[in-house]
């Protein structure tokens, strides 16, 4: 048997696993509330006999020898986390301490309560769950690490006290999708500019508030190489533009550091003189935009005329050519990608947000990358930018990238299992996201041979998640597999 890979037969599916996947489901687990769910976790361990530990944050770790005779090989840890983003829809009526009931229809695993499900990350920890509880099997010695709190900030991971670990191999299973298996992530830091506002009064006549209509938006990593149009940079870019027509008084794009800006308004004002002079420009950059987007944007402005009678407070003209400077030469969008794969960025940085606070306009940006040497370069150069453009920056919420290793036996024996089961290819790439992987290198070390991967999800963190339950159950023996061959080497 220990030469030999053995599947469980498909004929009768592993229904253990499953209902572990429900059990753990009537628990309520949101980020944050997690003490059942982590002492659960303790005295399933504890009724198998299996040592156990819990640390202040709720991270669970279990230590099960391997079940085959003599053992001397790799100890491999298995890891996914615990937390849920629970949401529930407008006309659900479910209490979330009532825990999630879960239903399978049309081969989909789902809420019977209009509720978010719970599979990310309730999948891996049934999985690991079944791992322990399986001694038919023969399967290298295992630590089952699971986390808390991933959903908001990677907490858990973050303040991992757990690392006296053996394992010199690790399986995440939190990625979303069967037969792709992440083999780097992001790292980021988040920064915060601040460019003090200088006013004037002016006496132009008639003002105009133009808002920008109908973009999309995204994550600013998973959707950064899409060509999407931040609605900052085209802040920046109408300003420009307008310059010699108008003045200005406010400026608005509301949003987050680590999503796409899809909402702007400019308030303009302008003399009887400028205005025809204004709604041409306004009207030709609006058709110019509209082309360079049309594949990505239904953009459209949308202005607002208003006659005023009294004097205004304005922007002075160096504060304006200050605010199009800082929009034009902050990065924004892919800065590299990686040599393995052209389509995979490495690294990245978005504006999210720009607003008006305290007589100062404020940037939210976000930056990313998976190699540790170019988000240091970027951290570099948005303070020399900073500087230059007069602008107060500080940084924050800095975390760890997961780099791509050249030489992965792990990956190389998930390449061999998956083709061997499947018949397929295996796709091998990173994601451009943080993922636990970067801080789980950082606090076990990168000697560890890393992998993440998972079952088909969809629609995650919504009142209508669902998971592949034929999905669930194939990636469960692809994980047994990849284990057994562990084992051999």
């Amino acid at each position: 048997m220990y030469g030999e890979i053995i599947f469980m037969e498909r004929q009768s599916k592993n229904e253990k696993l499953l209902q572990y996947f429900k059990d753990i489901c009537r628990i309520p687990r949101q980020t944050g509330d997690e003490e059942a769910i982590s002492q659960y976790l303790l005295d399933f361990a504890k009724a198998r006999g299996l040592q156990a530990e819990r640390d202040a944050h709720h991270n669970v770790l279990i230590r099960k020898p391997s079940t085959i005779p003599g053992y001397k090989g790799p100890t491999v840890i298995v890891q996914g986390h615990m937390d849920i983003v629970y949401e529930k829809s407008a006309d659900s009526t479910h209490k979330y301490e009532d825990g999630i009931h879960v239903v399978e229809e049309d081969g989909y695993l789902k809420s019977a309560d209009g509720t978010s499900l719970g599979a990310d990350n309730g999948l891996a920890v049934a999985y690991a769950m079944d791992l322990l509880d399986r001694n038919d099997l023969p399967l290298p010695a295992l630590e089952i690490l699971i986390t808390s709190s991933e959903e908001v900030g990677l907490e858990g991971v973050k303040h991992l006290e757990l690392t006296d670990v053996k394992g010199s191999y690790l399986i995440n299973l939190d990625a979303e999708e069967e037969g792709v298996f992440f083999t780097s992530c992001a790292g980021g830091v988040r920064t915060d500019l601040s460019l003090p506002l200088k006013y004037t009064g002016s006496t132009e006549d008639i003002a105009y508030t133009l808002t920008l209509c109908g973009l999309s938006g995204g994550h600013s990593g998973l959707d950064i190489a899409l060509g999407k149009a931040n609605a900052i940079q085209l802040v920046g870019r109408i300003l420009y533009h307008i310059a010699p027509f108008a003045r200005i008084s406010s400026l608005d794009a509301p949003g987050k550091a680590n999503a796409i800006a899809s909402k702007g308004t400019i308030v303009m004002h302008t003399s009887s003189q400028d205005e025809e002079a204004l709604l041409k420009e306004l009207s030709k950059l609006e058709e110019m935009l509209k082309a360079q987007f049309s594949e990505t944007e239904n953009l459209s402005f949308r202005l607002e005329k208003e006659e005023q009678k009294k004097e205004v407070t304005v922007f002075t003209k160096e504060t304006v050519n200050l605010i199009i400077e800082a929009i034009t030469f902050l990065p924004c969008g892919v800065i590299s990608r990686t040599r393995e794969n052209v389509e995979m960025v490495q690294t990245s940085s978005n504006i999210g947000s720009m607003t008006i606070q305290d007589g100062t306009l404020e940037f939210l940006c976000s930056g990313r990358s998976s190699v540790k040497l170019e988000k240091a370069q970027l951290k570099e150069k948005m303070q020399i930018l900073s500087k230059a453009l007069e602008m107060n920056c500080t940084f924050h919420g800095d975390y760890p990238q997961w780099e791509y290793r050249k030489e992965s036996k792990l990956r190389d024996i998930c390449a061999k299992t998956y083709r061997e089961y499947s018949g397929k290819d295996a796709v091998f790439t990173g994601i451009h996201a943080g993922i636990e992987c970067g801080y789980l290198a950082e606090k076990l070390g990168d000697h560890i041979d890393m992998i993440s991967c998972g079952a088909n999800l969809y629609d995650v963190h919504t009142p209508h998640e669902k998971a592949d339950v034929e999905s669930f159950y194939r990636m469960e023996e692809v994980i047994i597999a990849i284990l057994q061959e562990i084992a051999k080497a």
